[in-house]
């Protein structure tokens, strides 16, 4: 069973802040040098700022489109779920200059960012309603090709606790996928691996015609952070083909 939003602040006795849900911790001024030092000496992290992304994370999705190919010729509408600082988006819109039109591209964060020229951003948290109907809205009720999500809360530093906190955030996007992806369409979302994996996959492959589970070089090996890419969307709440 994945856990509520509610279930799990309970379990934390812990309220739910920032850009993906994030619950709240407060580092030692140790463990931030740490982070400080792994950050600067590492050679993603260094990539990033000369290649011009926001953050290594580019690394993850460049390689899931090269593998998959997320962003395909059709691709028109895409919603990037987490979005700060926006590297997703960023090769989203790199992908775009190869598409047979000029995709629409909304970034989606609890935090204020700005989004990178071209695309476009709305602050709101996708466990609320008024979210779910400003992105709807942004598309013009069309719906859309891809659903992005690299939400992941911030460590508790109890690792079942921090898969189901995943859980949970994966639980509201695979509902907002639901709702919004067109027949065929695309979702890419990140999870922190552990005992509920199955259930989660299981859901989506009811879903998706082809369910992949992938750990992308640039993602830290110590880390249980996992991907799920789930291509061709097999059916929608809602008929889009009277809006296009």
């Amino acid at each position: 069973m994945l856990y509520s939003s509610r279930i799990l602040e309970s379990l934390l006795c812990l309220k739910s802040s920032h850009t993906s849900l994030n619950i709240r911790r407060f580092k030692s001024g140790t463990s931030s040098r740490r982070w400080i030092d792994r950050q600067s000496s590492d050679p993603y992290t260094k990539k990033s700022i000369v290649d011009g992304y926001r953050s290594r994370a580019a690394y993850k999705l460049l390689e899931m489109n090269q593998k998959y190919k997320i962003f395909r010729k059709s691709t028109s509408n895409i919603v990037d779920l987490g979005f700060a600082p926006g590297a997703w988006t960023q090769v989203a819109l790199a992908s775009a200059s190869q598409l047979e039109e000029k995709p629409k591209i909304l970034g989606v964060d609890l935090i204020d960012c700005a989004p990178p020229k071209g695309s476009h951003f709305i602050q709101g948290d996708i466990f609320s309603r008024k979210t779910h109907q400003d992105i709807d809205e942004f598309f013009g009720g069309d719906g859309v090709d891809v659903v992005l999500s690299d939400m992941m809360s911030n460590s508790t530093g109890h690792g079942e606790l921090d898969h189901f906190a995943s859980m949970d955030i994966c639980e509201g996007v695979v509902m907002l996928a639901d709702r919004l992806l067109r027949v065929n369409g695309t979702l890419v979302m990140k999870y922190f691996s552990g005992s509920q994996d199955g259930e989660l996959r299981n859901k989506i492959k009811a879903q998706f015609c082809k369910v992949y589970t992938t750990k992308p070089k640039a993602c830290r090996q110590a880390l249980r952070e996992m991907y799920i890419v789930a291509l061709g969307k097999k059916s929608t709440q809602r008929d889009f083909s009277a809006s296009r």
